[in-house]
């Protein structure tokens, strides 16, 4: 019997007790984890793996210097080690006190390459390259070069030779290439130099997605014996391969660390793609040649062709070894897996869920607490294998998603438009890991509902927020946690500002603190990612709930200071300082800054940024230049981006140029004009070029990452970027999978299919004669949503104009852009009510009638023309200065016209068209859709946006009300015209026939107005629901 504690998410489980702990062989199989009976109602560790328990119960905390008691040798070799020991109990195994640095690691880089057999499609080897350094050091700047020896090793596919010369090529250039006359005596090669290095870590890019599978597939297929030397484990039969998250290949690599660069890029990088080419460009700053698997059995036709692909395949396993030297990947996984508990191999692999769960494992379990079992999720492997996502978006709605489980961070509505006076931006430090410590939210001080409480909570779809746990309550495991990596952190800072530093030691130092600092920050996400075994939506919903308070408190003050608050999100706030100098604008952010800090005694505001000037689109997307001062008052200024197109992969980056010329002439300080002006010339500039050819291809290339396995989609073809995929899969050379990156060109291909099913790789565009960009679609659909976008705010620059620069029909942007105005209009305080007339009616189409007599067009948008002693009536005169009959003569007629285009306007409302208020989409349908969010009905063919209609309700009143207003000679006396008018029109009064044509078309119209709804409110239907709904509420408590 033993006592233990629970603090954990099972309801009814009290938080101490007595267990009965049972031990016994791991040979026997384990108990059902819903297993119960008459004397006992739960067991807890039923699927706790052997390993897990071994780190726990010995403190086993990453890589370290371990000592074991009474080793026995081994009677069975079961592994490829030269030695071989056995500790025949967990006690004997125990961590040293010794600090000695960590071994050096034997590291091995691998390339290959490979082509598809064209019989059985299937990828066969034909060349291997790998670089090793035999002494690779863990707490020092990486070695140079990166590499000691290499080997290369190159066969032929069964159809092709070798090129008569090439051993003579090969000893004219002093190479050392193994050279193979099949695939199974290349991959026996390969495997006996793995099984002689004996490397502790395999490195390579995508070596999970693609390398190893491959290499063992073909192991398999050519029947090359002692497969298992790939790792360090002796096996005779091979694991099934192709699943899943790659688990059977690392199985098979049991033993040795499996490094992915593109992995580790994802995590520690921001790139718009994680292809080697793209990391060589970013990381490296240099340009990697590419050669494709078609290409590859050409090169057997001559000898300097075939020795350049194996100059290209040692190149490429250099520039592996070069990335993960670059991003520090070993020794941070090292820094990382030491401050978690977990093992280096799975560090390597990312997920941050999985360290977090180690960090709580070994901290609940040195006190006594029962910790959660894992649980069985049917999530795709892939996914919780590739965790980069930041766990605290893992509660952000999507169009079209189900409901959140909880709300997340408050995003204040922002003040659209254009700042240039200084804006001062402030930032509560790791906002929500402060929150943990400031108010001690932790499994063991927040009391949650009990069972029933929590099945009531979730029919009538409540969200639970937990009370905040009582002030002299000790602190919780979960703030103390994230209090010693802070507090470590602040101690790796202070030794890093030593004087005369090593600078290896200086290195370790930062790699450490970074360590902490993504350990820290990530710690949050374990309460709200529903995968996690430390989920707890009541914290977490705890954690944003106070997070939001704090936010909407800190902006209270700042108004209460009569300062003006623009925006705001989770954790930061954008001030507008009406100021034009800095130092002022310091001081005060300072003295916001103490204020706000009173209040708490580890939440700690602080000052973010100024920026000079602010592009404010929407919520989470701006544009900024950054002050940073130099001193004596003196300052430079750097571009921010957030959230705006230009920074996202899924836009060609031509789309990204053109958007960031633009923000770069909103952001300057020239005049409205000259902005303007310079705008246009731009556009115009790129819309010709575009037409003649001018711009490179790659210009073109969209970017867009798959979020599944390609063959899993269900609509692969509508799906541009799957169906890419699916043919760089077909093709061989290498696998596309979840997590990817795939590059594509929408195409004019003689087809009449949509633009998305019209997409094709760039190399297709290469080779395919018929195939040609499709200029219309890169205009309309990918430049002219970026720019509109990012114009939206600036007046003088609409998408109608935006269109018409770019060469593109102006007419079908007209619907966008009259929707968005609709919408500015009817957010100002009073809606219309607040604009002129002018305004109001802007959009609206003109009244137009031929005269009978000269057939001129007349277009009528006011009741008098010109203005002092030229004021007339409009119906009193022509166009036509030499016709001489007056419109008012032809009333009957007038009145007919009026009422059919009342009446074509009233039709096209009726019509009932919606359009994809997305610019890019322009998806129009009459056809409302099944899947509604709060913002409409969501479009079908982008699943992005919401549908509108494409002639609304207001846009037909509008039309209505200004037939009226034109026709509406005494509105038009009273408020349009100016006073001097007034006085000269009393002395000067209007003919009865003209004011009785008035007066017959302004009825036509109210007759029409008197039969639409839209301007009423019935508030007895309104309320009636409601109103009924309280009294019966009210007799029921009665009775």
């Amino acid at each position: 019997k033993v006592e233990k504690s629970y603090a954990f998410e099972i309801p009814d489980v009290p938080a101490k007790s007595e267990y009965l702990e049972v031990k016994y062989s791991a040979e026997c199989p384990r108990l059902p984890q819903d297993l119960k009976g008459q004397t006992f109602s739960h067991v807890f560790g039923t699927n706790t793996s052997s390993l897990e328990l071994l780190l726990l119960s010995r403190k086993i905390k990453g890589p370290c210097w371990l000592e074991i008691k009474t080793p026995q040798p081994s009677t069975q070799s079961v592994s490829w080690c030269k030695v071989e020991a056995v500790a025949t109990k967990p006690g004997f195994v125990n961590v040293t006190k010794d600090l000695s640095p960590p071994p050096p690691l034997v590291v091995m880089s691998l390339s290959m390459k490979t082509t598809q057999n064209p019989k059985t499609h299937q990828n066969e080897i034909v060349a291997v390259a790998a670089l090793m350094h035999q002494k690779f050091p863990l707490d020092k700047a990486p070695p140079q070069p990166p590499f000691q020896t290499h080997f290369c090793a190159v066969s032929k596919p069964n159809d092709c030779i070798f090129p008569y010369d090439f051993k003579e090529a090969i000893k004219k250039k002093n190479a050392r290439i193994e050279i193979t006359a099949t695939e199974r005596t290349l991959l026996g090669f390969f495997l006996a130099k793995i099984h002689k290095i004996d490397p502790d870590v395999l490195l390579g890019h995508n070596i999970y997605g693609f390398d190893l599978e491959v290499l063992l597939q073909r192991i398999n297929v050519c029947k090359v014996p002692h497969w298992s030397k790939i790792g360090r484990l002796r096996r005779s039969n091979m694991p099934k391969l192709g699943g899943r998250g790659g688990f059977a290949e690392r199985n098979a690599a049991c033993g040795r660390m499996i490094c992915d660069v593109e992995l580790s890029a994802k995590e520690l990088i921001r790139c718009k793609s994680y292809h080697l080419s793209e990391l060589v460009h970013q990381i490296l700053k240099t340009e990697r040649i590419t050669i494709l698997p078609e290409e590859i059995r050409n090169m057997y036709s001559d000898s300097s062709d075939l020795i350049f692909m194996l100059e290209n395949t040692w190149t490429d396993a250099k520039f592996i070894l070069q990335i993960m030297c670059e991003l520090n990947v070993l020794p941070l996984a090292l820094q990382i897996t030491n401050i978690a508990g977990n093992v280096m191999s799975r560090t390597l692999m990312g997920g941050r869920s999985e360290r977090n769960e180690f960090l709580l494992l070994h901290a609940f379990h040195e006190r006594d607490y029962i910790v959660p079992d894992k649980q069985v999720f049917k999530k795709p492997l892939q996914k919780l294998v590739n965790e980069d996502e930041d766990f605290e978006d893992e509660n952000k709605s999507k169009i079209g998603k189900k409901k959140s489980a909880y709300a997340g961070g408050l995003v204040l509505d922002p003040k659209v438009g254009f700042y240039d006076k200084f804006i001062l931006l402030l930032d509560f430090n790791s906002l929500y890991p402060s929150i943990i410590q400031e108010f001690n939210i932790c499994f063991t001080t927040v009391q949650r509902l009990s069972s029933e409480a929590q099945k009531r909570a979730q029919v009538e779809e409540e969200e639970e927020i937990p009370e905040l746990p009582d002030p002299s309550l000790e602190m919780g495991v979960l703030p103390k946690e994230i209090k010693k990596l802070v507090e470590r952190r602040r101690q790796v800072k202070q030794l890093m500002k030593q004087p005369d530093l090593n600078p290896d030691l200086y290195l370790q130092y930062d790699i450490r603190q970074k360590a902490l600092k993504l350990t820290a920050n990530s710690m949050y996400g374990c309460l709200g990612f529903s995968y996690s075994r430390f989920y707890a939506k009541p914290l977490a919903a705890l954690v944003t709930h106070k997070g939001r308070e704090i936010l909407m408190h800190t902006k209270e003050m700042v108004q209460k200071m009569n300062l003006e608050v623009i925006y705001g999100d989770t954790d930061s706030i954008m001030i507008n300082t009406n100021s034009t100098n800095l130092d002022e604008v310091f001081k005060l952010g300072n003295k916001i800054k103490s204020e706000v800090n009173k209040l708490y005694k580890l939440l700690e505001i602080d000052i973010d940024g100024v920026f000079k000037s602010l592009l404010l689109l929407k919520k989470k997307k701006y544009a900024a230049l950054t002050v940073e001062p130099t001193g004596d008052g003196k300052y430079v200024t750097k571009q921010e981006l957030k959230g705006l197109d230009i920074v996202r992969r899924d836009w060609c980056d031509l789309a990204k140029e053109t958007g960031n010329y633009i923000i770069g002439q909103i952001l300057s300080d020239q005049s409205r004009d000259v902005i303007v002006e310079n705008i246009q010339r731009r556009l115009i500039e790129v819309g010709e070029n575009v037409i003649n050819g001018q711009i490179q291809v790659n210009q073109f290339e969209i970017n867009k990452a798959l979020t599944k396995d390609p063959q899993d989609y269900p609509d692969r073809k509508s799906l541009p970027h799957v169906h890419v995929a699916m043919w760089i899969n077909s093709q061989g050379g290498r696998k596309v999978k979840a997590g990817d990156t795939v590059s594509y060109i929408i195409c004019q291909d003689g087809s009449d299919l949509s633009a998305n099913q019209r997409a094709y790789a760039p190399e297709q565009l290469q080779k395919q004669d018929n195939l040609t960009i499709d200029t219309q679609y890169y205009l309309s659909q990918q430049i002219h949503p970026v720019v509109a976008r990012i114009c939206e705010p600036i007046e003088g620059i609409d998408s109608v104009l935006i269109a018409t620069w770019l060469g593109l029909d102006p007419s079908q942007f007209r619907v966008h852009h009259h929707y968005h105005k609709d919408e500015e209009n009817d957010a100002l305080v009073g809606g219309p009510a607040q604009l002129t007339d002018e305004e109001k009616y802007r959009d609206c189409e003109r009244f137009k009638f031929c005269c009978l007599k000269c057939g001129t067009e007349n277009i009528y948008d006011n009741v008098f023309d010109g203005s002092g002693r030229f004021i007339e009536p409009s119906l009193q005169r022509c166009s036509k200065t030499e016709c001489e009959e007056p419109p008012f003569n032809s009333v009957v007629q007038m009145n007919n016209k009026l009422l059919l285009d009342i009446r074509r306007y009233i039709r096209k409302y009726y019509n009932g068209w919606l359009i994809c208020e997305e610019p890019a989409c322009q998806n129009r349908t009459r056809r409302l859709p099944l899947s509604f969010s709060r913002s409409g009905p969501v479009c079908q063919a982008c699943r992005k946006a919401v549908l509108r209609p494409e002639y609304s309700d207001k846009a037909l009143y509008t039309q209505l009300c200004f037939y009226r207003y034109i026709f509406d000679v005494e509105y038009a006396m009273d408020k349009v015209i100016s006073e001097e008018d007034k006085e000269y029109l009393k002395r000067k009064p209007l003919r009865e026939e003209i004011s009785e044509a008035y007066k017959r078309l302004k009825s036509t119209v109210d007759k029409c107005l008197s039969m639409s709804g839209y301007s009423e409110v019935n508030l007895g239907k309104l309320f009636t629901v409601s109103i009924g709904r309280s009294l019966v509420e009210s007799n029921n408590e009665r009775q």
